[in-house]
């Protein structure tokens, strides 16, 4: 079965605006990260992170989609270089996404160190982007190593597919899915949901009995870290729906060995919606972080201020960061 051409045309078009929406979201949050020092944290190091990852996803997955649904997923390069490039591109693509994934339970286990246990010994040295962020691609590439060895370019029909002679058919199939099912789903959400929940309880609930008048520096602080982990769960929950689809289908093909399909339209789509993950994200953060989309407003409006109101708002941006300086270590 493969897509009719008005299937093709919207899976085209779809990809075209994600790919659209990817690029310009996650080039921005980068490029306001960068220039912007009263926004940086270690949170907004993630982003950072998790914004490369998904430029990667625009780059190099969404296209290679487009090109498969006009070509019936046919590999257009042959032998052995084409071999090469299938490997490569499996191991690229996954390891993006995982990154991704990962950056949003790093940033799980550092609310959960900043609000459960802020004075650990421990949690210091966890806590700093120069140390999280090669970890994490270092993790992502260990734990999708797999993918060129049980993916390969078919000759005969020119697919890149996974190869049933690694295991066998069955074994191999149901092993490649069910662990992608895993690492990629099941067990960040099983990680992040409990430290959420912790981190969320100590904050609305676990107050200290006659301690009712917090000072206001306390209390901007409460009221900042409330908002981190509002920002952060939202951010989560999108994640696991955008993805939902894409791992019904990948638990189909487990229970089915893939000797059958869905309609393909309904494949392209669920994985559609996957990738889009990658081009909500950075709008999200804009829109849920007040640094960050105060920062975006300054740099909307910059051009067509007065003279006199740029250095009033650079001013104002110098205030800013002396008053923040607490809540960027949030």
């Amino acid at each position: 079965m493969v897509l009719s051409d008005a299937e093709v045309s919207i899976v085209t078009v779809l990809y075209a605006f994600t790919m659209l929406a990817a690029i310009v979201g996650n080039s921005l949050l980068i490029y306001i990260v960068w220039k912007k020092p009263e926004v940086r944290s270690l949170t907004s190091s993630m982003f950072v992170n998790m914004a490369i990852a998904d430029l990667l996803v625009a780059l190099f997955m969404m296209p290679l989609s487009i090109v498969n649904a006009h070509t019936e997923s046919k590999w257009k390069v042959p032998g052995l270089p084409g071999d090469i490039i299938c490997r490569g591109s499996i191991l690229i693509s996954h390891a993006t996404l995982i990154a991704s994934i990962l950056c949003l339970v790093f940033m799980a286990i550092d609310r959960y160190c900043a609000i459960v246990c802020p004075l650990s010994v421990h949690s210091v040295w966890f806590r700093k982007a120069k140390f999280v962020t090669p970890l994490i691609w270092v993790m992502s590439i260990a734990l999708m190593a797999i993918m060129p060895v049980v993916y390969k370019l078919n000759y005969e029909h020119s697919l890149c597919e996974i190869d049933p002679n690694v295991l066998g058919q069955n074994p191999t199939f149901r092993g490649v899915y069910l662990y992608i099912f895993f690492i990629t789903y099941i067990i960040p959400l099983a990680t992040i949901c409990p430290l959420y929940a912790k981190a969320a309880r100590k904050l609305w609930f676990n107050q200290e009995p006659g301690n009712h008048l917090i000072e206001e520096q306390q209390l901007r602080l409460l009221v900042t870290r409330r908002k981190v982990v509002r920002m952060l769960v939202i951010i989560v929950v999108v994640f696991a729906i955008c993805w939902l689809p894409a791992q019904v289908i990948h638990l189909f093909w487990v229970a089915t060995t893939f000797r059958e399909n869905p309609p393909e339209i309904v494949m392209y789509l669920g994985f559609w919606l996957a990738h889009a993950n990658s081009a909500i994200n950075p709008w999200l953060y804009i829109a849920l972080s007040t640094k960050i989309r105060l920062a975006f407003n300054r740099m909307v409006t910059f051009r067509k201020s007065h003279p006199a109101l740029r250095k009033s708002t650079q001013g104002m941006s110098h205030s800013t960061k002396a008053s923040t300086f607490q809540e960027a270590k949030v």
